[in-house]
C-alpha cells in the first residue's frame, strides 16, 4: 500500500508535488488563496496532469481554496476527519513564515503565527503516523526583540510541546535546499514527529537527519547532479538565456525567448516533460524603464557579481538596497517572492518567473497560474505567481522528504535492527 498524506498550506504544491515524485498518494490538500489553489488543482489534482496523484480525494470535501480554520470548524468536516483516524501515514504543511521571518517585520502578535496550532489540532484528530511542518529560521527564535510583542517564547519550541502532548517523539531539524539539488541556499526548519504508539520511543530528528543525509547523496546521483558540490545558476538557468526574443504566447504585450539546447544534467531534469516546447511558459520579460536597463547594465559591466553595495544603488537611482547580480558559478542566495530583487547575470533585465521557478526546482511543465505579479496593498495578501514561487517548498526538497520519511516508515514497520541506535533508552 502506497504511503498517504495530507497537505495543510498547501500553496501552489513545492511539498506535494516533491511527494508525489517520492511515491505517495495524496488525500486533500489546504490552501485557503484562490490563486494559489487554482495552480495546484492544474498540477497536482487534475486527472490530466502528469503529477496528478490525489485519487482519493474524499467526497466530503469540495475541491476548492479552503481556510484551515473554517475546515475545524465545521462539525461536518471534523468528523469525517475523525473517521481518516490512524489511516493517513503524514500529515505536512508549512505555515505562513511572514510573522517569523527576520527578513520582515517578524511580529510576535501576528495572528498569522498561530496557524501552526491549528495544523498540529488537525494532527490530533487525525492521529497520523507522521506530522512534518517547515518554516524559516525565525520559526525557532524567541520572541524578545519588541516590547509590544505578547510572547516571549518561540513559535517552534510550543509546537514541538503540543505535539509531544498528544503522543509523538518530535524533532528539529536543519536543512538547506542546496544539499538536495536544488540551485539555492534555503535554509528552514523541519518539527517531525512521529507516533509513539506507532514506533516506540525514539529520537526523531536523529533519525529524520540521517535518513535525509543518506537520500540527499542518493538523490543527486541518481539525476546525475554534483555530489560535492551545489548546483549553480549558470547550471540551472541558462538555457533560458536565449537572444532569439519572441511575443510571449500567453502575454502579447511582452517578449519571452525561446529555448537554448540544455547544457546541464539539472536542465534536462526540469525539462524532462518539455523537451518539445520551443517557448517556456511563464518566462516573459518585463518592460524595464530606460532608468532601469541603465541601472543593470552598468551593475553588469562594473560590478562584481553578488549583492550590489547600498552607495552603488543610491549612487545610480535606486532606493532599494537589496539588489543582486546573480552569480554563475553559485546557487542563489534565499529566493524571496521578489523577482526585482535579482539582476539576470547575462542580460540587463530581472530574472523571469521560470527562472524564479527553476531555482526552485519547478519543472518546466509546472504551470503557474493566477495574476503574474502583484504590488500595492494586496501584496502580502493575495498570492500571485511570484509569491506562489517565492513562498513554495522547492519540490526536490519534497522529494528527498518523502523519500527519507518512507524509507523511516520501513524501517519500523520491519523492526530494522539499525534503529537500535535511535531508540531512548529508558530512565530507570
Amino acid at each position: 500500500m502506497p504511503n498517504t498524506y495530507i497537505d495543510f498550506f498547501a500553496g501552489c504544491g513545492g511539498l506535494s508535488l516533491g511527494l508525489g515524485e517520492a511515491g505517495w498518494e495524496g488525500i486533500f490538500a489546504i490552501e485557503k488563496d484562490p490563486m494559489a489553489y487554482k495552480t495546484f488543482y492544474r498540477n497536482l489534482i487534475n486527472e490530466n496532469s502528469v503529477h496528478y496523484h490525489f485519487n482519493k480525494w474524499p467526497e466530503w470535501l469540495e475541491k476548492s481554496p479552503h481556510d484551515i480554520e473554517d475546515v475545524l470548524d465545521n462539525i461536518n468536516i471534523v468528523k469525517k476527519f475523525k473517521e481518516l483516524k490512524g489511516k493517513v501515514t503524514l500529515v505536512a504543511g508549512g505555515p505562513p513564515c511572514q510573522g517569523f521571518s527576520v527578513a520582515g517585520a517578524r511580529k510576535g502578535n501576528d495572528p498569522r503565527n498561530l496557524l501552526v496550532f491549528k495544523q498540529i489540532k488537525a494532527i490530533k484528530i487525525l492521529r497520523p503516523r507522521f506530522a512534518l511542518i517547515e518554516n524559516v529560521g525565525g520559526f525557532e527564535k524567541k520572541f524578545v526583540c519588541r516590547p509590544s510583542d505578547s510572547t516571549t517564547v518561540s513559535i517552534a519550541e510550543e509546537a514541538i510541546n503540543a505535539l509531544e502532548s498528544i503522543g509523538y517523539n518530535v524533532g528539529k531539524v536543519k536543512i538547506n535546499a542546496a544539499d538536495y539539488g536544488v540551485p539555492q541556499v534555503r535554509e528552514r526548519v523541519i518539527i517531525f514527529g512521529i507516533r509513539k504508539d506507532f514506533a516506540g520511543e525514539v529520537d526523531a530528528a536523529a533519525l529524520l537527519t540521517d535518513y535525509l543525509a543518506k537520500v540527499s547523496y542518493e538523490q543527486c546521483l541518481k539525476f546525475g547532479l554534483p555530489t560535492e558540490r551545489y548546483v549553480n545558476i549558470e547550471e540551472a538557468i541558462s538555457d533560458l538565456s536565449g537572444e532569439n526574443t519572441v511575443e510571449d504566447p500567453e502575454f502579447p504585450k511582452y517578449k519571452t525567448s525561446l529555448y537554448l539546447p540544455p547544457t546541464s544534467k539539472y536542465q534536462k531534469l526540469m525539462r524532462k516533460n518539455s523537451m518539445s516546447r520551443r517557448v517556456p511558459n511563464c518566462h516573459r520579460f518585463n518592460n524595464h524603464s530606460m532608468k532601469s536597463i541603465a541601472l543593470y547594465k552598468k551593475a553588469l559591466e562594473t560590478q562584481p557579481a553578488g549583492r550590489l553595495t547600498k552607495e552603488f544603488l543610491y549612487a545610480n537611482g535606486c532606493h532599494s538596497n537589496k539588489r543582486f547580480v546573480l552569480d554563475t558559478k553559485k546557487p542563489c542566495s534565499t529566493l524571496t517572492t521578489a523577482p526585482e530583487e535579482l539582476i539576470h547575470y547575462k542580460h540587463p533585465r530581472v530574472v523571469t518567473l521560470r527562472e524564479m521557478a527553476r531555482l526552485q526546482s519547478f519543472p518546466d511543465d509546472f504551470e503557474f497560474l493566477g495574476r503574474y505579479t502583484l504590488n500595492g496593498p494586496c501584496r502580502g495578501i493575495d498570492v500571485p505567481r511570484n509569491a506562489q514561487i517565492g513562498n513554495a517548498i522547492p519540490p526536490l526538497v519534497g522529494l528527498a522528504l518523502g523519500s527519507a520519511v518512507s524509507a523511516i516508515a520501513n524501517a519500523i514497520i520491519c523492526n530494522d535492527q539499525g534503529l537500535q541506535k535511535y531508540r531512548k533508552k529508558k530512565r530507570p
